[in-house]
């Protein structure tokens, strides 16, 4: 399996439409082939500009296949973010 953690620095102008866009495009991924986990965070500290998405797949094959879905896009996340991180990690346990 592998994660995939996202951290997204958000505009502060921006932060409800980039949470509720992003809230639906986990609801739909979660329903692609080998997608177990979608979850959206906000951190507790004062840093509310900042979101970060956790997601859990069972492979590289099933992540593709995500990415190559048609109108797959995340070009709608520029125009609202300061900066994206993403980090890629091997599930050991």
């Amino acid at each position: 399996m592998l994660a995939i953690i996202i951290e997204f620095e958000v505009r502060p102008d921006c932060h409800e439409a980039f949470e509720a866009k992003l809230r639906t495009d986990a609801a739909q991924t979660l329903r692609d082939d080998g997608c177990f986990r979608m979850e959206i965070l906000k951190p507790f500290d004062s840093d509310a500009g900042k979101l970060v998405l956790s997601e859990l797949w069972r492979d590289d094959a099933a992540l593709d296949a995500h990415r190559n879905k048609p109108g797959h896009s995340h070009a709608w996340q520029a125009p609202l973010r300061h900066a994206k991180r993403v980090n890629r990690y091997e599930v050991l346990a």
